[in-house]
């Protein structure tokens, strides 16, 4: 059973930092943009790209990484590696309709109460630089990506790099991760952390928060 997040005064809340896999983006990730390049079975090439992705996000070679997924599907990925890199970099370029909408709400909200908005995200170097030139990240004060720290959630060290950006401590975070493990972590650094249940539960929880008014 997850443990309820720490009680804190609506008030409190300075800034609300969200992941982007399966929060901001869709969390089957490239997959199935993958199989269709490779013209195999979504199922096939999902058993391929999980494994090795936590030492990816963490800062692993681009090259190791797409080597390892044509080990798991049985083919030689070396000379599509980089063309197979930007269809993963390339989904991150845009969010989702539920997000777009939420986020809609958030920013002016943010900024009304001169709080900061955040992402922390397990990714490559690659989608990092995606997602910073994309037209969706541009109101955030503050961008954490594993690759940059060599490190992923749930190490503490990640939450803590958030802390040191954002110049705030964890109990005024509100924080969004489809994750549990992620959220957990985050709540043991005193974070206001949620598991994100799509942008209806996320709303609510930032009308809790003091973030969004009723």
């Amino acid at each position: 059973m997850q443990s309820a997040p720490p009680s804190a005064s609506p008030s409190s809340a300075a800034a609300v930092v969200f992941d982007i896999g399966g929060v901001l983006s869709a969390p089957e990730g490239a997959v199935p943009a993958v199989a269709a390049a490779l013209d195999l079975p979504v199922e096939v090439v999902g058993a391929a790209y999980w494994p090795s992705r936590d030492a990816y996000d963490a800062g692993g070679a681009l090259a190791d990484y797409w080597d390892a997924v044509g080990t798991g599907l049985g083919l030689d990925l070396s000379d599509r590696a980089a063309e197979l890199d930007a269809l993963d970099a390339e989904r991150w370029a845009r969010t989702g309709p539920e997000a777009d909408a939420l986020l809609a709400e958030v920013v002016p909200a943010v900024r009304e109460r001169g709080m900061k908005l955040a992402v922390l995200s397990n990714a490559p170097a690659s989608l990092e630089g995606v997602v910073r030139a994309s037209a969706w990240s541009q109101p955030f004060d503050v961008l954490v990506f594993s690759a940059a720290l060599g490190v992923a959630k749930p190490d503490p060290a990640v939450y803590e790099a958030v802390e040191r950006a954002l110049d705030l401590p964890g109990d005024q975070l509100v924080f969004f991760d489809d994750r549990p493990v992620n959220v957990e972590a985050a709540r043991a650094r005193g974070w206001r952390a949620h598991v994100w249940q799509g942008a209806d539960g996320a709303r609510q929880h930032l009308l809790d928060e003091g973030v969004l008014s009723g």
